[in-house]
């Protein structure tokens, strides 16, 4: 009988189960940790990919506005309302202010 305790491989598991439940612990927290950090990553990087394509639609819309309020572009607008665009520049008037 002895002789097959001494060839079981797993004789010293008994004895040793709170470390091995103590290194299966860190093992699940490990994965569990690189598992979450993955997943941030992607947010991450799918944020970044969105935040990207926003700003190119931003530029190609301020460019848009940019274009229509050109002199150019306002000219036969304020022709076909038969608007003049002033030659002198503007001034501020004083009101005298009653005491």
């Amino acid at each position: 009988m002895k002789h097959l305790q001494a060839l079981n491989p797993f004789r010293w598991l008994p004895h040793r189960t709170a470390l091995l439940l103590y290194v299966v612990f860190w093992l699940i927290l490990y994965v569990a940790t690189q598992y979450r950090a993955e997943i941030k990553v992607r947010e991450l990087h799918r944020l970044r990919k969105a935040l990207s394509e926003k700003r190119a639609e931003y530029l190609q819309l301020n460019a848009s506005v940019s274009q229509r309020r050109s002199y150019s572009a306002l000219k036969p607008i304020l022709d076909s309302l038969q608007l003049l665009l002033p030659t002198e520049a503007p001034y501020v008037i004083s009101l005298p202010q009653d005491e």
